[in-house]
């Protein structure tokens, strides 16, 4: 990768070489750029090779100096697509005495990555907030331009990171542009960065371009090269000077254009001499010092042969460095060697790169001819070192390399398998597939490798795996138990268990299964210990799952995977109140370890168990940063699961077109990837919505599917999420009262089992809405008793016990209940239940007072878990670390949202955010 900083200039803006045809794509550009002191953002510009996307980015380039910005221009290669983190590197180069500066974690990982020190391997998404930090630094003199030509050479990582960077600029004086050449695979084409695709020039334009550059031209031949140009600002440069000799009573060799580009370049590099042809073949493959690429080949007087290359139109000779004038000058070079001048360039490379075995080891295997173990095994070290600093892109290519050039069946298919892995991992499912296919043909995999491969393999091509698979995996777990391997076989059981809960589990697997999980010898509070018990035998398992859970706290707990893995058993057996503590320390835990990923998935979770205890606000902001972190990672389940929660949430406050369209966008993405047992939270969605909205009978509708074993939205456990929901829908919108009292006394039986909080307050609930005269008013005392310490439910009750007193005609004591209900209902921020209970008191007779709607309500998610984090005491660079905003974005958001609540400072932010007064 090639490397330019240029730093602002003096005076106006710089004076701009006009580029034929291009005015609309130069006024986006430059429109971004005259921001730049006040705004900056991301744009990645697109299109065919020679279409012009370097001297668009260059006329940026020149258009930001003269606005007093420095300028910084990085060039992704072939030669060093295989470098973890190289193009980051790169980058980076000119800030690097920035990252000292960095707080620990991030300079640590920055560090790992560049190969500075050794260490755990970093989260990309930690690297992406230290490179945030890096180029935004609020120490910089002045606005900053980065340009990446010819981003899709970066290596995924690189790029990831990038991309991560990009993301993020909106509230800077920063501005990212990539140039992506189409065809050419990149990590930026999933990045949903905003983009600019070039067209050909028009025919105006392209006679323009023509006419300047092959003035001897006679018409015929012009316009047999404005035919095959299509518009292409290159050919129509390079075609011209190729053509002087032709013959136009012949027909071209039919060719697409890059290739015709390319033969045009091959046919000059054809007339020089051989040693300036090897010259520049070592130059297409390395970006090394000039008398290096000499001493390689022994040559004499090299500087002549490098002016004659340059004189022949494929480079530029400057400052001692030989530049290709054009990418597809470099390919052409490499396509037109023969395969032994290949060999032989890569064979002298490999040597000259003998100390730095990450790049030597490329070469070797391009110039190996065969299988080749010790290479093989060179390419798996060079993997391992990958992986240690978190290149997982690069240690998958050298694996799969690897695999290529083993000739051992048995190494052939342990390295396609753990290329298979990296890939699942990377969420590249379709190279995960592959691979893992390829390594189980093989047939050669130690039992417990086949057989993990053999899982990863069906839930990557089936969404949901069925009893079959549990139980095969149970028999791998029952093998490492046998060998005394206890954490092994849990961990074995770990992959399945949230399938297991989702999955129709027939009742002999699942009590066998998790007999298995209790006997196994680990400690008896093993966080993964609890969840898979709590998640493959729920009501089984419950009363054990939440004794243990109780008596634990997130403090003792190493870290924040022991610490979800705490919470989602508490979930799984409907102990939200008790889980919320345990994802809360996750959350904060995998926020200071950058682990993005998993911070997303522990959002998710947290957002319904949020849901679930009527938590409307922290519902709200954990899903909406789920799905955004999600969509990031590429977790399309959790991202779409957290908008689920996050359309109950908002449909509560009113936002019912929002909550609709959270919904659609969930359905959409996630029927089409089998993921039916989801259809459960869609339909409880949708009941809870239609409940927010005031159909209830629209409400039963949905909520019933969750409990008909016949119904696609059959899930057993949800149901136990949903149950009070039902029952309100069903006593309000003429549901089947017969149905769900046999329900009530199924539900009745499991909350007295398993003593699971969420059960028993809904159920104590549920029978006081279903009952009838004295029983009534007895049962609305003993929930109301029961649902104090949960203050969602605790309002439902005295709303449901206001309104029972009023058609009772029973008017003046309704009222004491529905006040209270509307105080809580306001403090919960849960509009349409507060709603509910003004339109009861006044129907009581009473004049209810206007509702004041919530201040916090009219800012978006991100606003509003900025507005907490500040009234927290937060300052601004520890809110951006937490977020994954830099401190600039957030001291914008803070002034945007001052005014949406009424306020002028910090300090007023904790009154802001408390409830309305009076109801």
């Amino acid at each position: 990768m090639g490397m330019g900083v240029a730093g602002p200039e003096d005076g106006g803006p710089a004076r701009q070489r006009p580029l034929v045809g291009r005015d609309q794509e130069l006024d986006r550009l430059f429109g971004m750029v005259d921001q730049i002191a006040t705004r900056g953002g991301a744009l990645v510009v697109r299109g065919e090779a020679g279409i012009g996307k370097s001297a668009l980015l260059e006329a940026a380039g020149e258009r930001a100096r003269g606005r007093g910005a420095a300028v910084v221009t990085a060039t992704g290669t072939q030669s060093e697509a295989r470098l973890a983190f190289g193009g980051l590197h790169q980058l980076l180069l000119p800030f690097l005495d920035r990252v000292r500066h960095r707080p620990d974690p991030q300079r640590k990982a920055l560090d790992v990555a560049f190969g500075v020190t050794e260490g755990d391997a970093p989260d990309l998404f930690l690297l992406g907030l230290a490179a945030l930090g890096v180029v935004t630094d609020r120490d910089a003199q002045a606005p900053l331009l980065l340009v990446v030509e010819d981003a899709h050479w970066l290596d995924r990582s690189s790029a990831e990171v990038l991309a991560f960077v990009a993301r993020r600029l909106e509230m800077e004086p920063v501005i990212l542009l990539f140039a992506v050449r189409d065809g050419v695979p990149s990590a930026l084409d999933e990045s949903g960065l905003p983009d600019l695709t070039l067209a050909g020039l028009d025919a105006d334009a392209s006679r323009t371009l023509i006419d300047e550059n092959g003035a001897g031209l006679s018409e015929d031949v012009k316009r047999r090269i404005l035919a095959e140009a299509a518009g292409n600002p290159l050919a129509l440069i390079e075609l011209p000077a190729a053509a002087v000799d032709l013959d136009v009573t012949r027909a071209w060799e039919p060719l697409p254009l890059t290739a015709r580009l390319e033969a045009t370049y091959a046919t000059r590099l054809a007339a020089l001499d051989a040693d300036v042809r090897a010259l520049v073949l070592l130059a297409a493959l390395h970006d090394g010092d000039l008398a290096e690429l000499e001493g390689l080949l022994g040559v004499r007087s090299g500087a002549d042969h490098w002016a004659v290359a340059a004189a022949a139109g494929l480079g530029t000779l400057e400052d001692g460095e030989f530049r290709f004038r054009h990418p597809l000058i470099r390919s052409a070079v490499y396509q037109a060697a023969s395969g032994e001048q290949r060999r032989s360039a890569h064979t002298a490379l490999a040597r000259t790169l003998a100390g730095n075995p990450d790049r030597s080891v490329w070469h070797r295997a391009a110039a190996a001819q065969g299988p080749d173990e010790e290479i093989a095994s060179a390419l798996a070290d060079a993997a391992a070192r990958a992986t240690d600093r978190g290149g997982l892109d690069i240690a998958l290519a050298a694996l799969e390399r690897a695999a290529d050039l083993s000739a051992d069946p048995r190494l052939r298919a342990l390295r396609l398998a753990r290329a298979g892995n990296l890939a699942n991992e990377l969420g590249r499912s379709a190279d995960a597939v592959r691979l893992l296919r390829a390594a189980l043909q093989i047939g050669r995999l130690p039992a417990h490798e086949a057989a993990m491969a053999a899982f990863d393999l069906e839930t990557l091509t089936r969404a949901w795996s069925g009893a079959s698979t549990i139980r095969r995996f149970a028999r791998i777990a029952e093998d490492f138990a046998e060998r005394g391997d206890g954490r092994r076989a849990l961990e074995a059981l770990g992959a399945v268990s949230v399938r297991a809960y989702w999955d129709q589990l027939d009742d002999k697997t699942r009590r066998h299964v998790s007999v298995f999980v209790e006997q196994l010898a680990v400690p008896a509070d093993d966080p993964q210990r609890l969840a898979a018990l709590g998640l493959i035998d729920p009501i089984r398992r419950g009363p054990e799952v939440i004794a243990r859970v109780a008596r634990m706290s997130p403090t003792v707990l190493p870290g924040p995977d022991e610490s979800m893995a705490v919470g989602r058993a508490a979930m799984a057996v409907w102990a939200d109140n008790l889980a919320l503590p345990f994802l809360r320390s996750a959350v904060a835990g995998y926020r200071a370890d950058g682990r993005l990923a998993r911070l997303a998935q522990c959002l998710m979770y947290s957002a319904w168990a949020y849901v679930n205890c009527g938590a409307v606000r922290n519902a709200i902001t954990s899903a909406d940063e789920a799905a955004r972190l999600a969509g990031e990672a590429r977790q399309v389940r959790f991202g779409r699961a957290a908008n689920l929660a996050h359309a109950i949430a908002v449909a509560e406050l009113r936002e019912e077109e929002t909550a609709e369209h959270l919904i659609a966008d969930a359905e959409a993405a996630l029927l089409p990837m089998g993921a039916n047992p989801q259809l459960s939270l869609i339909a409880f969605a949708r009941g809870r919505a239609a409940l927010a909205a005031d159909r209830p009978g629209e409400a039963y509708h949905h909520l019933a599917r969750i409990y008909d074993p016949a119904d696609a939205s059959y899930q057993p456990y949800v149901c136990g999420w949903a149950f009070a929901d039902l029952v309100d829908a069903a006593v309000r919108g003429d549901g089947d009262l017969d149905l769900v009292r046999g329900l009530l006394r199924e539900w009745q039986g499991i909350a007295v089992a398993t003593g699971a909080p969420h059960l028993e307050v809904q159920v104590v609930y549920a029978a006081a809405l279903l009952a009838d005269g004295e029983v009534a008013e007895r049962l609305f005392q003993a929930a109301m008793s029961r649902t104090a310490d949960w203050p969602f439910y605790a309002a439902r009750t005295q709303l449901a016990y206001g309104g029972w007193l009023r058609r009772n005609r029973r008017g003046a004591e309704s009222r004491t209940p529905l006040r209270e209900a509307g105080r809580i209902f306001d403090a919960l921020g849960l509009l349409c239940f507060a709603d509910r209970a003004r339109r009861e008191l006044r129907a009581s007779g009473e004049r209810a007072r206007r509702r004041v709607p919530a201040a916090w309500a009219e800012l978006s998610p991100q606003e509003l878990q900025i507005a907490q984090l500040a009234a927290e005491g937060l300052s601004n660079r520890d809110i951006g670390e937490r977020l994954y905003l830099s401190h600039r974005t957030v001291s914008t958001h803070l002034h945007r949202l001052f005014p949406k609540l009424g306020i002028t400072s910090r300090a007023q932010l904790r009154d802001a955010l408390q409830p309305p007064h009076g109801s």
